[in-house]
């Protein structure tokens, strides 16, 4: 989806400052990142970063509200993906140790190989492990 840059709720001036340094859409904005629109522009890169957040919630809130969308794929950050991993979940393996070693447990969306040498109980492991 293409949103315009005049239709985002930002401030009129800042809007207007976008326009005359050619942006359009609200891709253009995302695509060129704080730094670089902080430059352009003539803003604080802090101005630039919460102008790009604004951009970023109402695109992420157009894409929800037309399911399906055109098919592009949605770009995370490093921050996102991290925090998206953590609220997954683990299961825990009831091994303090083990489950220290593993940061918690046996993680819901990863995969764990075990690996040792003949009857240290790697097979007990994953007979007793709920889930």
């Amino acid at each position: 989806m293409q949103r315009e840059v005049g239709s985002l709720p930002l401030a009129p001036a800042l809007r207007a400052r976008l326009a005359a340094a050619g942006f359009q859409t609200a891709q253009e904005l995302l695509e060129t990142g704080p730094c670089g629109l902080s430059k352009e522009i003539g803003i604080s890169k802090e101005e630039a970063l919460e102008a790009l957040q604004v951009v970023r919630q109402e695109c992420h809130g157009d894409a929800a509200r037309t399911a399906g969308g055109s098919g592009t794929t949605r770009k995370f950050t490093a921050l996102e993906l991290l925090e998206e991993e953590q609220a997954q979940g683990f299961i825990i393996t009831f091994c303090s140790a083990l489950d220290n070693i593993l940061g918690g447990g046996v993680q819901l969306t990863k995969i764990t190989e075990v690996c040792g040498a003949p009857g240290v109980g790697k097979t007990q492991l994953w007979y007793f492990t709920p889930g």
